[in-house]
């Protein structure tokens, strides 16, 4: 029997999976898969790899669906039009076709999911994979996940701030782990502070430097507009191992070439720091004693956006406060890992809930 922890978010699918009974946190991670979810739906309904964010082409492409799962909005049109949760299935049939082919009909799994999905839309998630032959163990929100690592890697605290972002925004959670259950006490999106808004303040930011510099828009064009979101959506993810990076626009009798360098990135999100901190600063003011002793779990994605992580560990650095450093950004396989473990848990009483692991409250998480 396998088990398989899946961490969905709006823009990827990540997936780790073992045999049951093994030790899902101290293995190898060599069975762990992601990838970005964003279908062509042009002649064939295919996969796309690589960029999740499309500025040409909308209704030929499906991506940032999750959103809409169990709902009738639908992308593409004629034989390519399909819906978030067909969508969805696509990518989930992919996946479990990577295992063994005697074993992945005999497959535990548990989801790890966004905080902003309401109950039915983690319902019709599971019932998806159900529906492909895998046996759904339940749900946990992806911060509990996150919660649990940062308590296994510093016992002094059972309480814990994570922090999440996709395409449809950023979530902070108040996590609390008790007898090494977590316990989503409260939690908060904000779709004004998703990735794809980050990436649009900066293709804008680059554009308006094209202006200053030849008196050209970029975006006036569709080919240059969409060179000039896709090298922003690249610099964004690579910006923090690099100093600077150079931007290419290029046109038919005219081409332009930039250095973007940090002190560029510092003017360019000025104001959406300084928006993010008042909310960050309110969440923790109204939502978490000032007695508590906070973890600060920060997902993968976070070290995309240049000063993110530091303004988090910021605005968790009071004197009551404990955080870990800007460096101990969760990476997908240690939240699938997390999942995995919990589908690994086979402890049911007989009324069909687990007694080892609490999935689903009022907020989000799951209960098997």
């Amino acid at each position: 029997m396998n088990v398989a922890g899946i961490y969905i978010d709006s823009l990827s699918i990540h997936s780790i999976w073992g045999v049951a009974g093994e030790n899902p946190i101290g293995s190898s991670h060599e069975n762990f898969k992601s990838r970005d979810m964003i279908l062509s739906l042009d002649d064939k309904v295919s996969p796309l790899q690589g960029h999740s964010f499309s500025r040409q082409g909308s209704h030929k492409v499906c991506s940032n669906f999750l959103p809409w799962i169990c709902s009738n909005k639908t992308w593409g049109l004629g034989k390519s039009e399909t819906t978030a949760d067909q969508a969805l299935e696509f990518y989930l049939v992919e996946l479990f076709a990577q295992m063994p082919q005697e074993t992945k009909f005999e497959t535990k799994c548990a989801f790890s999911l966004p905080l902003y999905l309401a109950p039915k839309q983690i319902r019709r998630i599971e019932q998806i994979a159900s529906k492909i032959g895998v046996q759904v163990q339940g749900s946990l929100t992806s911060a509990t996940a996150l919660a649990l690592g940062a308590t296994r890697k510093s016992q002094t605290s059972s309480n814990c701030l994570a922090v999440e972002m996709d395409g449809f925004g950023l979530s902070l959670s108040h996590v609390q782990i008790a007898d090494g259950v977590p316990h989503l006490l409260t939690g908060k999106v904000f779709p004004e502070f998703s990735l794809h808004l980050w990436v649009l303040k900066l293709a804008d930011f680059i554009a308006e430097k094209a202006i200053l510099h030849c008196r050209k828009d970029p975006r006036v064009k569709p080919a240059t507009d969409q060179a000039l979101f896709l090298q922003a959506q690249k610099l964004l993810s690579s910006i923090g191992t690099r100093p600077s990076f150079k931007v290419v626009l290029e046109e038919e009798f005219w081409n332009q070439e930039f250095v973007i360098t940090q002190a560029d990135l510092k003017r360019c999100f000025f104001e959406m720091f300084a928006s993010l901190k008042v909310h960050i600063n309110d969440f923790i003011r109204h939502k978490i004693s000032a007695t508590d002793d906070i973890h600060l779990a920060l997902a993968h994605n976070l070290g995309g956006v240049p000063g993110l992580a530091s303004l988090l560990v910021q605005a968790t650095s009071g004197a009551s406060y404990h955080t870990h450093s800007p460096e101990d950004l969760f990476h997908q396989s240690f939240i699938c890992s997390n999942a995995m473990m919990m589908a690994g848990q086979g402890c049911f009483d007989s009324g069909g809930v687990s007694s080892v692991v609490q999935y689903r409250n009022s907020i989000g998480a799951s209960k098997v």
